[in-house]
């Protein structure tokens, strides 16, 4: 017999961690022999709509619960997959929902995707603890991005019940192609992510000027979408400000032939980013065999080994993540090595085909008798 499985997520646009990987499910899950199907949680259309509460999409929340209700009645999946959110309002949207498919009894498996679950804790009498408890305490499981995530909901659903599914992405035929780096000048530098405040593209300039002090040849490139008009002016004012209009370069939103052609011409990826769980640039810039210096936290530790594939550096200490960048630029062998070290272990965990085997192994877990039964969550 083939599982029916339901997915509950949002698919692109906007184009960011959550969606892209909720698509990547959906087809990785049919890719296993699934069943699957998923209801749209469209709320927002733009990056800058993530996150914030409006009068639009409190409209849509009654027409979301009818789709959900009407694909478990057609449906009557084997599993459902819910990928969960962790901002407060869309967190009890998803908990109503929740309640959805507990009134008809359909085993569910929370994807998380965020952090910040176990704060809900510090509310630990009110109404809105115990709401947030019951939907995570009754799942049949959960999926996290990393083992130190685990920590986040295991207040809620103990450990044997949670899996490990790690990001992954495609790999790009243009790398192929491309004739890998030897020691050339300049070097260059690259920062690619949404240009919001979180993702560190400020304490990227911060750490340019930094290593211009001492490495004149070095170039820099800032790319990405930025999250409004106005911040873009506040980046564009700090590069002026700093002198550096000549040595840092900001080409804007990259996609396709562009994007591959950056990662294609850089030496070494940086995202001094304060919030993010798993970013999926990390990957990309693994895939290109290029040494990445991140951040100490969600899974990113997990990803990016200290030393081995690149550099784990705390955001807020610009000194020292100009001094990684440095012993990098200075040293090829070291650089060219860890990129090879991305590299592999880009291919080995974080692949498509890595990504599919481990969502077959996780869905295998959950579909057992034993695993598809709601959990009582104790009090509240």
């Amino acid at each position: 017999m083939v599982e029916r499985i339901l997915v509950i997520g949002q698919r692109p646009p906007p184009v960011h961690g959550s969606t892209v990987m909720a698509e990547r499910f959906v087809d990785a899950s049919i890719q296993n022999g699934f069943n699957t199907e998923i209801v749209q949680k469209t709320f927002s259309r733009e990056l800058e709509e993530v996150g914030k509460v409006s009068l639009s999409k409190i409209a849509k929340v009654p027409g979301f619960f009818r789709r959900v209700a009407d694909a478990v009645s057609c449906s009557r999946p084997t599993l459902c997959i819910y990928f969960i959110t962790v901002g407060l309002p869309s967190l009890l949207v998803d908990c109503m929902a929740i309640r959805i498919l507990r009134r008809r009894q359909i085993p569910y498996v929370l994807y998380f995707h965020g952090k910040g679950y176990r704060r809900y804790e510090e509310r630990r009498y009110s109404t809105v603890s115990r709401i947030i408890r019951n939907a995570l305490g009754h799942a049949s499981g959960g999926l996290v991005l990393g083992e130190c995530l685990k920590h986040d909901v295991d207040h809620c659903i103990s450990n044997d019940r949670l899996y490990v599914l790690p990001n992954g992405i495609p790999d790009v035929e243009a790398y192929k192609r491309v004739c890998r780096r030897g020691n050339k000048e300049p070097i260059k530098v690259i920062f690619l992510a949404n240009l919001i405040p979180s993702k560190g593209p400020m304490t990227f300039i911060a750490m340019a000027r930094k290593i211009l002090e001492s490495e004149e040849w070095v170039r820099f490139v800032l790319a990405g979408r930025p999250a409004s008009s106005e911040y873009f002016r506040q980046i564009q004012a700090f590069i002026e400000s700093s002198g550096l209009e000549n040595r840092v370069e900001l080409p804007g939103p990259l996609y396709g032939e562009a994007k591959e052609r950056l990662f294609g011409e850089a030496d070494i990826f940086v995202l001094p980013t304060e919030k993010d769980v798993f970013p999926l640039v990390n990957l990309e810039a693994m895939q290109w065999s290029l040494p990445v210096v991140s951040s100490p936290i969600g899974a990113i530790p997990e990803i990016v080994r200290d030393g081995v594939d690149g550099f784990i550096v705390d955001p807020k200490n610009v000194d020292l993540l100009a001094r990684r960048v440095v012993e990098l630029v200075r040293n090829s062998e070291l650089r060219r090595g860890m990129g090879h070290s991305a590299r592999t272990r880009y291919e080995a965990q974080y692949s498509l085909t890595a990504y599919a085997r481990n969502l077959k192994r996780a869905m295998d877990r959950f579909l057992l008798p034993e695993a598809t039964k709601g959990y009582p969550v104790g009090r509240g």
